[in-house]
């Protein structure tokens, strides 16, 4: 996943835990389990317009956007959340890019630490259900 990145995004491990509970499912998480995720969180900063990922092939990593925007091809948010179907299905993933006007920063979670997390917490696991496919809150009735 190179691409042209903006300034270092190099934030404390405090800054990534506060990131992260921001986050919708994380916000579900128990303190010392959020920390743990918060240490082997990997940011991520790109310029805007930047290719997050190509496509046609699988991510490795649950990408959490934590300031700016991830978008699909067509400009459309892709969520706070990208890559859960395919690290479940070790399928292709579609490209995604940095926002033209804010970029990206993003915390990146390695396959096995995902794994790990959606195994031992359940109701991270509920969350990204109510997400849906796109990592969006679904709609209020």
């Amino acid at each position: 996943m190179s691409s042209p990145s903006s300034p270092a995004y190099v934030p404390t491990l405090l800054e990534k835990l506060f990131a992260l509970r921001s986050v919708q499912p994380f916000d579900r998480l128990a303190a010392d389990e959020l920390a743990l995720l918060a240490e082997v969180a990997r940011p991520r900063s790109y310029a805007p317009g930047a290719v997050i990922h190509p496509g046609e092939i699988p991510l490795t990593q649950l990408l959490v956007v934590t300031d700016g925007q991830a978008v699909d091809s067509q400009g459309t948010a892709a969520g706070p959340i990208a890559g859960v179907a395919s690290l479940l299905h070790n399928a292709p993933a579609e490209p995604l890019f940095a926002d033209r006007v804010a970029g990206a920063r993003l915390l990146a979670i390695g396959r096995h630490h995902f794994f790990t997390l959606a195994r031992e917490c359940p109701e991270f696991v509920l969350g990204l259900i109510e997400l849906g496919e796109h990592g969006l809150p679904a709609a209020s009735p």
